[in-house]
């Protein structure tokens, strides 16, 4: 490996993508697993491994969930399988052993028939901002006489839930017994044996806690705060500084969004404000920390996912699951192994997934374009002070059934050498990236088969560890030799990373010249199946300006819908809580962003399962496309790919839904 590279070689049957996951842990502080994404073929017989263990796997044929029981799924049919390694079980000896050792794991694998991906999908949640004061805009409630989601179960994958806030009690006065029915904090050590992480909470443990002498989240239990929106400490804000960041939680305001309660009576009444579906049941799977900034993350959105749906089962309730959440890179194109995951989930009738489209419009993440005679140079900008990897991907069709580009990499500042020279990544390969100075600091890799994609396509990946000093790579993309075509397109995206501040990079400059174009949709957002929300002004129906834009990069038609999100006032972290002095916090704080949307497009869900139970997801979007407030007016409306199909019509959608056969 003198010349940084390691070959993918016709012998190896793994991703190079996969592969240079694998090179990347020799770059940094080892993880404790290695969680990996796997299509596993019908008829397989998958044998336990040793430090192998198997969270849920969904068969894509039908949607049914295999639970996890310690052993390997049994079907008969293809599944997608959430799985985790555990690094440590594989002995090594040092970063270089641990690679080789997890490289002929994974050729074990795919030698089976595995098809194994790692995907950056959790990354940060969707809302813009979080904010309290003035200004706020109250969230969908139920329409008049409308269903409350009585016997649905309304649950979200997102980061803290505040579950002692009246708007998830019961009660007139809402310090009753919790609406939720699960609980799991994905962050609570792993029991010993376990095949999944985190702790389960129950009804009864979460009564207990709510009904006891002190705080509902005593010290080294559950803190709803921790890993939320804003990443810092939950310590009380200081007088005249920003607000008490304990009152900011994300996934506490999306759930109350879809199905919050307001009582009727006591201290809060009034001060809390209602969901869609308050009569829902309720499920909340909080994630881990890394699911901001490291991969496998996916494995713990399916799993929650997963969770939340086989709960419904079980008490014999349709379900909605929301996902607030969304990464930024991956194909956009649907096909992922995430995407298929999602879409086979929902072949069960009774089952919906809302998502939130992003807020990625403007900031700078994605690019879009032509390469011609004239190579594209792509300025990639890292911040001053970034503390974590960045990861930009570049997807191009095969022309004639050729890759048409070569990608080569400047060093920043003009430093001489090339970290890639052109010509030197080519389809299969894996190496690493080296800075002036000779030192390792990243890793790229070229493939013209992805595992997840149906026709060929030319993916670059590069992933790149900041020196701390503010810099910019430049990327070039030209015409390859062998190109048969003049010219080719191609689109490139940089990963979210909002764990810390600047540590987000971004294209120089953030929007190209002659304006925003292409897919800036979270890549969880492009799954056919899901329900895609974005974010409109609640008083004159406008696109928000940081909603996403579509299509997806294979055309499809999402966002679905836009609901409002700006200024929506929902519930806070510290609601259902008092200060020293024995008076209320504040019940509400302002959501703005596409994850204040996508819940409460949830809660009509909720209703609509309500009225009817089976009703399959495909069915329910086409209901919400159709009912949209500008189809209404003119149903020949068109899609675009700010506001999609329109504006939500909680009523209509009812209506239609009534309509359906029981």
């Amino acid at each position: 490996m003198a010349d940084g590279t390691q070959g993918g070689g016709a012998s190896s049957r793994i991703d190079p993508v996969l592969r240079a996951a694998t090179l990347a842990l020799a770059l940094g502080p080892r993880p404790a697993e290695f969680g990996l994404l796997a299509l596993i073929p019908g008829g397989t017989a998958v044998r336990p491994r040793p430090g192998i263990r198997f969270g849920h796997a969904v068969r894509e044929a039908d949607g049914a969930i295999l639970p996890p029981d310690g052993t390997p799924p049994r079907s008969d049919g293809t599944l997608l399988a959430a799985i985790r390694i555990d690094l440590d079980a594989l002995g090594a000896e040092g970063p270089a052993d641990l690679m080789g050792k997890l490289l002929a794991l994974l050729e074990d694998l795919a030698g089976e028939g595995w098809c194994m991906q790692v995907e950056r999908v959790a990354a940060a949640p969707s809302s813009a901002a979080m904010g309290t004061g003035p200004g706020m805009t109250a969230g969908l409630p139920p329409p008049p006489g409308a269903p409350d989601g009585r016997g649905v179960l309304v649950g979200a994958v997102d980061f803290g839930c505040a579950f002692a806030h009246p708007a998830f009690r019961e009660g007139p006065d809402g310090l009753g017994g919790t609406r939720l029915r699960l609980l799991w904090d994905q962050n609570a050590p792993r029991p010993p044996g376990a095949p999944l992480p985190g702790r389960f909470y129950d009804p009864a443990e979460l009564d207990a806690l709510l009904a006891g002498p002190g705080s509902p989240y005593p010290p080294g239990g559950y803190a709803p705060w921790q890993n939320g929106y804003v990443a810092e400490d939950a310590a009380p804000a200081r007088p005249g500084r920003r607000p008490d960041p304990r009152l900011l939680v994300h996934g506490t305001g999306v759930l109350a969004l879809a199905a919050g309660r307001r009582p009727a009576a006591g201290p809060w009444a009034g001060a809390v404000p209602s969901g869609a579906a308050p009569g829902a049941a309720l499920g909340f799977v909080h994630l881990r920390p890394r699911a901001l900034v490291s991969e496998g993350d996916a494995i713990d959105v399916l799993d929650g996912a997963c969770a939340l749906f086989a709960l419904a089962e079980r008490e014999g309730m349709p379900a909605v699951v929301n996902l607030s959440i969304g990464a930024n890179t991956g194909g956009h194109d649907g096909r992922s192994l995430m995407d298929r995951a999602l879409d086979a989930l929902l072949r069960r009738p009774g089952r919906a997934i809302t998502v939130a489209a992003g807020n990625m419009r403007g900031a700078g993440l994605h690019r879009c374009g032509e390469v011609g005679t004239r190579p594209e140079t792509l300025s990639w900008r890292f911040a001053a002070g970034d503390p974590t990897p960045n990861m930009l991907r570049v997807y191009a069709p095969m022309i004639a059934g050729l890759p048409a580009l070569d990608l080569s990499l400047a060093h920043p500042g003009g430093a001489p050498g090339s970290a890639i020279p052109r010509g030197a990544l080519r389809d299969g390969s894996a190496r690493l990236i080296r800075d002036a100075a000779g030192r390792d600091v990243g890793t790229a890799v070229c493939t013209t088969r992805p595992p997840t994609t149906e026709a060929p396509v030319q993916h670059f990946e590069l992933r790149i560890i900041p020196s701390g000093a503010e810099e910019t790579w430049e990327v070039t993309l030209g015409l390859s030799d062998a190109s048969p075509a003049a010219s080719c397109p191609f689109d490139a995206w940089i990963e979210r990373d909002d764990l810390r501040a600047n540590s987000t990079s971004r294209f120089e400059p953030r929007e190209p010249p002659g304006g925003e174009g292409g897919c800036s949709l979270g890549s969880l957002a492009c799954a056919e199946g899901p329900v895609c929300v974005g974010a409109c002004a609640p008083a004159d129906g406008q696109p928000a300006p940081f909603s996403s834009l579509g299509g997806t990069r294979g055309g499809g038609e999402k966002p679905d819908l836009v609901a409002p999100g700006i200024g929506v006032a929902t519930a806070s972290g510290l609601g259902g809580l008092r200060d020293g002095n024995g008076l209320t916090y504040a019940a509400t704080a302002a959501m703005d962003g596409t994850s204040a949307a996508a819940p409460q497009v949830a809660g009509v869900v909720a209703l609509m399962l309500q009225l009817r139970p089976r009703l399959p997801a495909a069915r329910v979007r086409e209901i919400l496309r159709t009912t949209t407030r500008e189809r209404q007016a003119d149903p020949t409306f068109p899609w675009d790919s700010a506001r999609g199909a329109g504006r939500l019509d909680a009523a209509a959608a009812l209506a239609m839904t009534m309509e359906e056969p029981e």
